[in-house]
């Protein structure tokens, strides 16, 4: 991806990239921080992308694995977990002169729009822990949720839950079942209704959203489920030059909607965030 845009590829196929942690990671990971931590958000909207990436595609074309990139920054990929398409992982720190912390990221949805709308057609379902849930969400993390649990019973650190987009969705659902140190989301869709949210209100929630992504506007607030978001809703500031342009040599670039959505794009306006007059 050149500066200036946002490439189709960064879009659907976040995991292909070359750049993550780059630049240099702006401080340690916090698991102490109390409240909104930029530096943790921007860690952990780092970890949601690289999620995306698949091990198998990447040692094929001879690319650095999840384990290897996770390992120059001292982590580790603790375990993984899959039902079909759907993708976790939990990802550990492995310095001793840093204060241990892991991190369950759920891998958002790599295929293409028109997947993301048959999904949000999906009717809202009774939650166990209350309220109603959208039932393609519940669906999706029930598939491997005891699988999941397992992993983290046996987990003895601080646990932070991310995802982007469907990956969002699924952290907070996750959330509601065994609350983590806390939850960062990006890019989320709403996913369940106001008596949902209430099963969170003890955790800290933190929702990062770009201005103008359309998946944080989607199931829309008149859909008859009721649903509503839930958490502290932190709006990344938009770049100066937020027009799309072609870039890698494609025709056309990706409207301004979906480029918000890209994970890359949350890395950024993190950046942003921390180094305001860069």
């Amino acid at each position: 991806m050149r500066q200036g845009g946002i490439s189709w590829k960064a879009i659907f196929k976040p995991g292909e990239a070359e750049d993550f942690f780059s630049p240099a990671p702006p401080g340690d990971f916090d698991p102490s921080a109390e409240g909104f931590s930029p530096v943790n958000a921007w860690w952990l909207s780092e970890m949601a992308r690289l999620v995306y990436r698949r091990d198998e595609a990447a040692r094929r074309r001879q690319k650095p694995t999840r384990g290897e990139i996770l390992a120059r920054f001292g982590l580790t990929e603790r375990a993984t977990f899959r039902d079909g398409n759907l993708f976790a992982a939990l990802f550990q720190s492995v310095r001793q002169t840093v204060d241990p912390f892991a991190v369950l990221v759920f891998r958002g949805s790599s295929g293409h729009l028109d997947n993301w709308m048959a999904n949000l057609a999906a009717t809202a379902r009774p939650w166990s822990t209350g309220g109603k849930v959208h039932g393609g969400f519940k669906q999706a993390l029930l598939g491997f949720w005891l699988q999941i649990l397992e992993a983290l019973c046996r987990i003895e650190v601080p646990v932070f839950y991310t995802g982007h987009s469907l990956g969002a969705a699924l952290a907070t659902l996750a959330a509601s079942l065994r609350p983590p140190r806390a939850l960062y989301t990006f890019g989320s869709p709403r996913v369940g209704d106001r008596r949902f949210g209430r099963t969170l209100d003890r955790l800290p929630v933190f929702r990062i959203a770009n201005p103008l992504d359309i998946v944080t506007d989607l199931p829309p607030t008149g859909w008859r489920s009721g649903f509503r978001h839930v958490g502290e809703r932190h709006v990344l500031p938009v770049a100066r030059d937020r027009s799309p342009r072609p870039v890698s040599g494609a025709r056309f670039p990706p409207p301004v909607f979906l480029a918000e959505h890209a994970p890359i794009c949350y890395t950024l306006g993190l950046k942003r965030v921390l180094h305001p007059s860069g």
